[in-house]
């Protein structure tokens, strides 16, 4: 299997996922957001309102990750490239993580 291909498949995987986790996203922050920010905290302190919104922004982090990657792939030669793609991997994964911290700082340890 090469490269190309497997990029291929990881972005259809993420796109999927951002197509399933968007509706969950969108309803349940539009439910919580009359509440004001105190009812945005307390749906991420659900476990369910926390799970969904992870996994929102893991599959978005994921994509947009992706998406740069081409960009940088297209644009850029050598170890300016070689920069590119690891300060996307790092940046997109930083923002997993401190998602990750806040969900389960709210959901699961209160």
């Amino acid at each position: 299997m090469s490269k190309g291909s497997s990029h291929h498949k990881a972005h259809g995987l993420a796109g999927w996922g951002l197509i399933i986790s968007l509706p969950f996203a969108i309803f349940s922050a539009l439910k919580a957001i009359p509440a004001g920010s105190q009812g945005f905290i307390d749906w991420l302190s659900t476990p369910v309102g926390g799970i969904g919104f992870f996994l929102f922004v893991f599959a978005a982090a994921t994509y947009c990750r992706l998406e740069f990657d081409e960009v940088v792939m297209d644009y850029f030669d050598g170890g300016t490239r070689k920069f590119g793609l690891l300060a996307n991997r790092i940046a997109a994964f930083a923002v997993k993580l401190i998602v990750l911290y806040v969900v389960i700082k709210l959901a699961f340890l209160g």
